[in-house]
């Protein structure tokens, strides 16, 4: 099939209007609708392939695309038909036999006008058509609806009294427009009663009359000129330059929230920023109070001086103009007075109550409801927490108090649940447990554990300060994926409604940067243990298989996302194959980095090039591949040369392994491993390994299982490792 050469081209401008997008959702809105237009045009053929790229804009109210080129019509197509092969076509004498004659007949040519097409296959029968490629106006009209609908979105809804399409808000106005100026078209098509035209709308509280579109920079103008802003960029860069200006000789410094930034950015189409106040009197409450409730509850920047001290002042980003009265600045004011009085209420009461006289409240308070309630999980975190802790002890990681403070805070860190502060404002369980615990005189260790045992939230975000705090933050996200697979509720595809892989993402991460010498898959068995006991009828050894799988997927993201290693490096590194490749996830980790350092030389890749051959060979011969149960090789059976000098750089090398992984030395280690490489080429460049001698095949064959058990796949599979052929060592 070949295409002629594109034709003219005209700009094509599509936005979607809509009722308010929420905040967390526009950017993906915005990104789904730009690429869904991309594709469909491409496939299309209505831009070129060294075309102007697609250009997206949003606000609350409004999903945008500009294509600066789409051909107004189709290239025009050659399609190449193939029919029966030619000697099936034609008989002996040359006559068209009903095979050639039905081919003509359906594609209604005679079959004089059919040719003799060469194809891989031979010589075939066949025909050449030219397609008229269509007018843009006229695909687009049709392609734009389902370009429109078929946008993704985490939530979406009807909004009209029939069941009908379905968006993430109800579609209120369309403007889809092909040209610039003048002579610009209105692509015309319907969604659920809208009918695309060649109008937008300003912003909502200017005025909500029809602008008249005729291209993409009168657009631009016009919104401008009715306050809204479609760029996101833009509105980025306005609410900085907003928020320095109202702070500006203040020597005053919002305190840095990007989340909130973006929060801002898209909930606004024209922001303005607004300097508040509040009563000093607040600032005796924890600044972590403070924070939360203009943040999370007003969507209020704080203020702090150079000093880094909270100050009794707030920024607001209005969605419109200015407040030259002060109207809207009391009515801010007027609001987080009440909150902050609100904070000040349940602070005071909540520290009335000692949190370990709350613990009994929490048999109250549901888990999950196959889970149970909170005072059961704590009981298995407990568990979890007291092998966790031995394991540590035995290591020298930890001492017997830091045990003490472990099963302290695992019975108190759960305990702010019950509390005024956590019900009125949940993004404060832990963080107002820590900050009650110390104000009730506990030692600032438990304090501060509790206070951090939610961490991390994300890859990004530290770890607890302390082994206390890590311990009691592992515990409680291994319960939650252990007890959450072994009643079912284990992630499909992109559904994880309990937050497992978030939690498996910590235990990763907790294991790596706080408890490096942690025997993860102890722990797992510890988890695992207690889910048996309180689920009936859950299979250990299964579930135990179930959580190290899925933990080891967590791993493999860690170490792709996190720390940049290739995902054959991370694959070879957690393989099957390689004993105990879970047990200890900083030790993987450091494998992982030191076999990246090493395996791009000429001699490791080779190396791994004659893995991959020793691995196909013990495969095809039905070889025990771990070696666990394979006898030792027989030396008498061994021939002189390559074979026996194989054998003795394995032998010699096995035991530099095992001295250099005492010491922990893996770069070392694997560089070593490339030293083998010439004797390793030898042998399959000069023996045969499936000899016709039964008992030397199956010598040659041992010693290969304990080459590919003892080197191989000792620290990674190097079978995994991606090579090119290179020389003797591939096959």
């Amino acid at each position: 099939m070949t295409v002629e050469k594109a034709q003219l081209t005209e700009p094509l401008l599509l936005e979607v209007g809509v009722e308010e997008i929420p905040a967390r959702f526009l950017a993906g809105s915005e990104q789904s609708l730009g690429e869904r237009l991309t594709e469909t045009l491409q496939g299309l053929r209505l831009v070129r392939p060294d075309g102007s790229r697609a250009s997206t804009f949003s606000t609350p109210r409004r999903l945008v695309v500009f294509v600066p080129e789409v051909v107004l019509r189709q290239p025009d197509e050659l399609e190449e038909i193939v029919g029966p092969p030619v000697k099936v076509a034609f008989d002996p004498e040359g006559k068209p036999t009903r095979a050639a004659e039905s081919f003509a007949e359906r594609n209604s040519v005679p079959v004089r006008k059919l040719l003799k097409i060469e194809t891989p296959k031979g010589l075939y029968l066949g025909l050449r058509k030219r397609a008229r490629g269509r007018a843009a106006r006229e695909i687009l009209a049709a392609a734009l609806p389902d370009v429109i609908l078929g946008v993704s979105f985490p939530k979406s809804m009807y909004w009209t009294e029939k069941a009908g399409p379905r968006f993430i808000r109800p579609i209120r106005w369309i403007l889809a427009l092909l040209g610039e100026g003048e002579n610009s078209r209105m692509v015309p098509f319907e969604i659920a009663g809208v009918k695309s035209g060649r109008s937008t709308y300003g912003h909502r509280v200017a005025g909500s009359k029809a602008i008249p579109v005729k291209g993409f920079g009168q657009y631009i103008e016009e919104l401008h000129e009715h306050q809204v802003e479609i760029d996101p960029r833009k509105r980025s860069e306005i609410i900085r330059s907003e928020i320095k200006a109202v702070l500006e000789g203040r020597n005053l410094n919002a305190v840095k929230d990007e989340d909130l930034h973006d929060w801002v950015i898209n909930s606004t189409e024209w922001p303005h920023a607004l300097l508040g106040n509040f009563d000093p009197r607040f600032l005796h409450l924890p600044r972590e109070i403070l924070v939360t409730v203009m943040r999370d509850h007003q969507k209020y920047f704080a203020v702090e001086d150079a000093s880094g001290a909270l100050q009794p002042n707030f920024v607001t980003i209005m969605n419109l103009g200015q407040d030259a009265a002060g109207l809207i600045r009391n009515g801010h004011e007027r609001v987080l007075t009440a909150r902050f009085a609100d904070a000040e209420f349940f602070w005071q009461t909540d520290l009335r109550v000692r949190l370990e006289a709350r613990q009994e409240s929490l048999a109250s308070v549901t888990f999950q409801a196959q889970l149970g309630s909170y005072a059961d999980k704590v009981e298995r975190m407990a568990g979890i927490a007291g092998g966790i802790c031995t394991q540590l002890e035995q290591q020298g990681e930890i001492e017997a108090h830091e045990t003490e403070y472990v099963m302290r805070v695992v019975r108190l860190c759960k305990c702010d649940l019950v509390t005024q502060m956590v019900r009125e404002f949940t993004e404060l369980q832990g963080v107002v447990g820590g900050l009650y615990a110390r104000e009730q005189g506990e030692p600032s260790e438990v304090a501060d554990a509790i206070y951090d045992h939610y961490k991390p939230t994300s890859v990004g975000e530290a770890c607890p300060r302390s082994k206390v705090g890590a311990v009691v933050a592992l515990a409680d996200r291994l319960d939650s994926v252990v007890a959450g697979f072994a009643v079912g509720l284990e992630p499909t595809g992109s559904s994880d409604p309990f937050g497992l892989r978030r939690a498996g993402n910590g235990i990763v991460k907790i294991a790596i940067e706080s408890l490096s010498r942690l025997d993860l898959g102890l722990a797992i068995a510890t988890a695992v243990e207690f889910a048996g006991k309180i689920f009936a009828g859950s299979k250990e050894d299964a579930l135990g298989e179930q959580v190290e799988n899925f933990l080891r997927e967590r791993m493999e993201f860690y170490f792709r996302e996190v720390e940049g290693l290739r995902y054959d490096t991370v694959r070879s590194i957690l393989s099957p194959n390689v004993s105990g490749r879970l047990n200890v996830p900083a030790t993987a980790l450091a494998r992982a980095r030191s076999l990246e350092l090493v395996r791009d030389t000429e001699d490791f890749l080779a190396l791994a090039a004659a893995a991959k051959r020793t691995r196909n060979i013990l495969t095809k011969s039905g070889g025990v591949m771990d070696g666990g149960g394979a006898p030792a090789v027989n030396v008498g059976l061994l021939g002189d040369g390559p074979e026996r000098e194989l054998y003795a750089a394995y032998e010699g090398l096995k035991k530099d392994l095992e001295s250099l992984e005492r010491a922990g030395d893996f770069g070392a280690s694997f560089r070593a491993m490339a030293g083998i490489r010439s004797q390793v080429d030898l042998f399959f460049d000069k023996v045969l390994v499936m000899a016709e001698d039964p008992a030397v095949r199956e010598n040659r064959l041992r010693l290969l299982i304990h080459l590919n058990r003892d080197v191989f796949a000792r620290f990674a599979d190097l079978s995994e490792i991606a090579v090119e052929n290179r020389g003797s060592a591939v096959t």
